[in-house]
C-alpha cells in the first residue's frame, strides 16, 4: 500500500512552529529544520502543476536559425511546509546553484 504522505526537511525560524507553514528548505545557514509530513496528494498536485507550466515554457523554446536543439533540461525544486513546489533559484538566500541547467546540441 503507497503512503499517505512523505517526511520532508523544512527550515523553521521561532515565528514559525505551526505545521503547514511556507518556509522551505533552502534558508540562511543557522536556522533550525523540522521534519513535516506532506500529503502525497498534495504533493502530487502541486508538482503536476509546476511540470505542465515548465514543459508549455520549455515546449515553446524556438531554435535560432543555425543554433542547437535542446536536447536536456535539469530544474531543482524545493519542497515548502505546506507542500508547495518552488523552483530553485539563485540568490543569497539559497544555498544551491543553478536551478536550471539547458543542454543543447543535436
Amino acid at each position: 500500500m503507497a503512503p499517505d504522505s512523505l517526511s520532508v526537511i523544512v527550515s523553521i525560524d521561532d515565528a514559525e512552529d505551526v505545521p503547514g507553514g511556507s518556509k522551505g528548505l533552502f534558508r540562511s545557514r543557522g536556522e533550525e529544520t523540522s521534519v513535516r509530513e506532506i500529503p502525497v496528494a498534495v504533493l502530487h498536485r502541486n508538482l503536476q502543476r509546476t511540470v505542465d507550466a515548465l514543459q508549455q515554457v520549455i515546449g515553446e523554446l524556438q531554435v535560432p536559425s543555425g543554433g542547437m536543439p535542446l536536447r536536456e533540461a535539469q530544474v531543482s525544486f524545493e519542497i515548502t511546509a505546506g507542500g508547495s513546489i518552488a523552483i530553485v533559484g539563485t540568490s543569497a538566500q539559497v544555498s544551491a546553484k543553478g536551478a536550471i541547467t539547458l543542454t543543447f546540441g543535436s
